[in-house]
């Protein structure tokens, strides 16, 4: 399992102390914990980042913590060692990407299955399902495209939402995922109907609905206290009184009925609709009072701007509608301790939970609220929708339409009929329905599914006993470089190259990686004099080939033949007028088909027209577009970059002691990650996005010189990280 973002931990997990650490974190370390008892579960590890922050507790700087003998969690450095939000991690992912496969290879085993959760992890998860031939799942929580949409109906551009939330780098990575992932699982209907729906990739995974269970034994019904002989530990009760007192803080008549509120400080949860709703309606007021709790915070002016926002609107509107006495918002509460005694106290006062989310993806408050017998009023769009239909422990409401929420509230608080039934559906349904039972039998019932149509990892550490695997295991470090405008371009330059490369030739290796095909590549590397290369990665990375150029590696072609269909591909293509294929008939591969674009089209105006036809198909590919022409479709798990990990993983090379050098686009994913990207001088200006990138980089000199230089910077230069980072 893969969680990024948030603070994850084992125990008093901080639920809203952030944007980060919400109910995904919950969900997530729930599911590992109980899919760990499962005695068909061999073993669970939960990859997080490695956080050494001041500002957060020491728990997260911990490589690793067991939740019990099955299951751990690990932490792995991605992005430095602050705590930053999710969307600053872009950048540092293909570092974690390695990061990941490095701690796989120390394993004594390649896991069954990796399962990414939200589309940070989904990238790293799809990468290294990719390299390991293991099932990806995706779980994604929220997605990209309908956030965007909400954005700009409130007034976002695309231009802000992409420098402030990298919002299309988020999309296009969901998109790969779709298009990757065997299977994607989903809490409702709507998520995959609605949200999923919006995405180009969506046909190609299969789904499963799987409500979330939650721990019925913590959210425990009210009444509970009423019971004579009822066991409650002490921690329980403490925490009962702790959030009373809180409470009568604020309140001038607490034995009101409690109207409650229980989110993040995010402009989306639309708080000040809830506050304008009661604050407008005296009758109201007279009848109940309102409690907010928007996170946990210390001083509101410290916070990240949104949040700000957020609270100080909170605060004007009290003061706006004079709530005082009436209103609680409290700045701290305990979310594992505290949370379950706030919807006991709110249901022993015959109160109400609200939320005016204008949409909910799932709604996991609703749930933990009806299971403890207090009734809801929800949006009538998203998740909420099933949990009404499942519980009947709620008003779903049209929250543009203030008064609705303000007569459904009412409604409740005034009918006690009326509240003793939504208060037992909820109580009775959540137990049929909202179990970690139910979610993990069904989960696992997906993943033997899974297994049956899946054989095992086809990437395996080989101990070879060729001379070749000799000569391979020997190497500490590998240059792998691109041929034509890279490698090619410079005689002197590349002579200079070899020279430095040959009294390193025991511990540093030399390949390349190229469009090429094979002969045209141990052709032009003849003609220069270059003939000691251990690889040979050809064809846009289709093929690898050993020094002799008679040793095809295999492995690698049977791990990129699933899902190719090169037939139905061309088919697809074949009436796009703007397409021609290359004429060259060893441009062809059993893994690649290349064409030439037409002049008459951009690429923006060429590329969804061809995207659109291989999906319609539900086909699976690799798109690589080059040299402003130049369009090659390959099996989903070919590129460059990939192939350049799979033989690090496959000889145990460390991705830090690989160095990379290209000029072009096709070139991209292989100068990423924690490997040494060095860029050539003379390269074209689709490399420009990586010049933030902390491992790759930029040449004075052009083509061999370039690469060249770039070797000697990387080599004097002081690393302080550790091999992790």
């Amino acid at each position: 399992m893969l969680n990024l973002h948030g603070l994850i931990r084992g125990q008093d997990i901080e639920f809203g102390r952030d944007a980060d650490t919400g109910g995904q974190t919950r969900y997530v370390i729930d599911l590992v914990k109980s899919l760990s008892s499962y005695p068909s579960i061999n073993r669970i590890d939960l990859i997080t980042r490695k956080i050494e922050d001041k500002r957060v507790q020491k728990i997260y700087n911990k490589d690793v913590e067991p939740l019990n003998d099955k299951a751990s969690i690990i932490r792995l450095s991605c992005g430095g060692k602050k705590y930053i939000r999710k969307e600053k991690l872009w950048p540092h992912l293909d570092v974690f990407v390695d990061n990941v496969i490095e701690y796989i290879q120390e394993q004594d085993r390649i896991p069954d299955f990796v399962h990414g959760h939200y589309a940070d992890a989904g990238y790293v998860a799809a990468h290294i399902a990719s390299l390991f031939g293991i099932p990806l799942i995706f779980t994604a929580h929220s997605l990209g495209r309908n956030k965007l949409s909400f954005l700009k109906s409130t007034g976002w551009t695309d231009a802000l939402a992409d420098k402030e939330l990298s919002i299309s780098t988020r999309i296009e990575a969901e998109e790969m995922i779709f298009s990757q992932a065997e299977l994607v699982i989903t809490s409702t209907d709507y998520e995959k109907e609605e949200l999923a729906g919006q995405y180009d990739h969506r046909l190609i995974p299969d789904y499963a609905t799987i409500a979330p269970g939650i721990e019925l034994d913590i959210f425990f019904p009210y009444y509970d206290y009423q019971i004579p002989g009822n066991n409650l530990s002490e921690e329980t009760k403490q925490a009962h009184v702790r959030v009373v007192n809180e409470l009568k803080r604020f309140h001038f008549e607490p034995e009101k009925p409690l109207i409650i509120t229980l989110c993040r400080p995010d402009a989306r949860k639309n708080i000040d609709v809830i506050i304008d709703a009661y604050g407008r309606d005296k009758e109201l007021q007279a009848m109940a009072n309102l409690a907010i709790f928007a996170g946990i915070r210390d001083d509101i002016s410290t916070m990240e701007e949104g949040e700000q926002q957020v609270l100080t609107d909170i605060l004007l509107a009290m003061d706006k509608y004079d709530l005082y006495g009436k209103m609680a918002i409290p700045k701290y509460h305990n979310p594992e301790k505290d949370v379950p005694e706030l919807y006991r106290i709110a249901a022993q006062s015959q109160g109400v939970f609200v939320s005016a989310s204008y949409l909910e993806t799932f709604g996991l408050t609703f749930i933990e609220a009806s299971a403890s017998g207090l009734p809801f009023v929800a949006t009538n769009k998203g998740g909420p929708v099933d949990i009404e239909k499942n519980c009947q422990s709620g008003i779903l409401v049209d929250i543009d339409d203030q008064e609705s929420i303000a007569l459904s509230i009412k409604k409740i608080l005034t009918d006690s009929d009326k509240w003793n039934q939504l208060s037992e559906n909820g109580i009775n349904n959540t137990r049929k329905t909202y179990t970690w039972q139910h979610h993990c039998e069904s989960y696992i019932s997906e993943l033997k599914k899974l297994a049956a149509k899946n054989k095992a990892s086809s990437i395996k550490v080989e101990k070879e006993v060729k001379i070749i695997g000799k000569r391979i295991h020997a190497l500490k470090e590998m240059v792998i470089v691109d041929i034509d405008d890279t490698l090619l371009g410079d005689d002197e330059g590349i002579q200079k190259l070899m020279d430095y490369l040959e009294p390193r030739k025991e511990k540093m290796g030399f390949g390349v990686a190229t469009g090429r095909d094979i002969a045209s590549a141990t052709a032009v590397l003849s003609e220069k004099g270059i003939e000691n290369t251990e690889f040979i990665i050809a064809s846009v990375g289709s093929e690898i080939y050993y020094y002799d150029v008679h040793t095809v590696d295999k492995g690698w072609a049977s791990h990129i033949r699933k899902k190719w269909k090169p037939l139905e591909i061309k088919d697809s293509l074949k009436n796009l007028p703007f397409l021609k294929m290359q004429d060259n008939p060893l441009a062809q591969r059993d893994f690649k088909i290349s064409y030439t674009l037409s002049p008459d089209l951009t690429e923006d105006e060429a590329l969804p027209r061809i995207h659109n036809e291989l999906m319609k198909r539900k086909l699976s590919y690799n798109l690589i577009f080059s040299h402003g022409n130049l369009i090659d479709i390959l099996p989903y798990r070919v590129s460059k970059g990939q192939a350049v990990r799979y033989l690090a993983n496959k000889w145990k090379i460390p991705a830090q002691n690989i160095y990379t050098a290209g000029n072009s686009g096709n070139d991209l994913d292989m100068l990423t990650g924690s490997m040494k990207g060095i860029v050539v001088g003379n390269a074209e200006p689709e490399l420009k996005s990586l010049r933030s990138r902390r491992f790759v980089y930029f040449a004075k000199e052009k083509f061999a010189s370039g690469i060249l230089e770039g070797i000697k910077y990387w080599k004097n230069k002081n690393m302080k990280d550790d091999k992790y980072e």
